[in-house]
């Protein structure tokens, strides 16, 4: 039996990768695949790569966090810059971690959907379905077109950022650095390959040209925790995060309207 995927973001496109030999059709509301990932997609083990069929690049990472004033501190701090608020529940570990990461190729979106007929741009034609659906729609816009009667008494919220992107010619290395210093508009700057990227959380109505402006200083803070300087890195990019974060509803509530929409649907 044929199955139909709502949404052809990581997750619709993932589980039709997997469940490919099924017949998949995959329905996308935007005009193009909603590749959104500007970050470097980076897992804990290979199980992504190895379901999919699609190899990633092993290696190994060193992680380690810049200290601002001592571990509560940090952390509260951390979590303040990527959540918006202070919790106890988003701690970052001390010391150096040295740990095995497994890397999907940059045209891992496009390597996805190139075997899954996507019907872009169509609205999921719900009232006449009769195959298995799975559906990847965020909950919120899922709640609206079940018309879910509490729908108005959550609230859902998430933090919009940037990253920042450029080269640094003759670097191979792959490096974390968590920064919960308050005074630094990033919270994380990493390495991968020849590959900067700056994470600049919490700047939910920053606009381009805002970013534009101070881009460059940006990139020197995080620059000078490598020991490197704005001389060594080229064809640098900026790049929104409309979703860099995504809060967490109420877990009661989460599974009360999946009781519903299984009851209900």
């Amino acid at each position: 039996m044929k199955i139909d995927i709502v949404g052809a973001g990581l997750a619709g496109l993932l589980a039709a990768r997997i469940l490919r030999h099924r017949g998949i059709s995959i329905f996308e509301k935007q005009k193009e695949l909603p590749n959104n990932h500007s970050a470097v997609l980076r897992f804990r083990s290979s199980v992504v790569g190895d379901s999919v069929g699609i190899p990633f690049r092993r290696v190994t990472v060193i992680k380690t966090v810049v200290p601002w004033r001592n571990q509560v501190a940090d952390a509260l701090a951390y979590s303040m810059k990527n959540t918006g608020c202070m919790r106890s529940d988003r701690s970052i570990l001390y010391g150096d971690e040295v740990v095995e990461r497994f890397i999907a190729p940059p045209d891992f979106i496009a390597q996805l959907a190139a075997e899954v007929h996507t019907k872009l741009d169509k609205e999921y034609p719900w009232y006449d379905q009769v195959r298995p659906v799975i559906s990847t729609i965020p909950m919120p816009a899922l709640m609206a077109a079940l018309k879910y009667p509490h729908r108005d008494q959550l609230q859902f919220d998430y933090r919009s950022g940037w990253n920042i992107k450029a080269l640094l010619p003759n670097v191979e290395a792959y490096v974390t650095l968590t920064v919960p210093d308050p005074s630094l508009p990033f919270s994380r700057v990493s390495i991968t390959g020849s590959e900067l990227i700056v994470e600049v959380p919490g700047m939910n109505d920053a606009c381009e040209s805002d970013m534009m402006k101070v881009k460059d200083n940006i990139l020197y803070g995080a620059l000078q925790l490598l020991g490197l300087g704005l001389g060594h890195c080229h064809e640098v990019k900026i790049s929104r995060q409309l979703y860099s974060k995504i809060l967490p509803i109420d877990d009661a509530a989460r599974r009360e309207f999946i009781y519903w929409a299984s009851h209900e649907h």
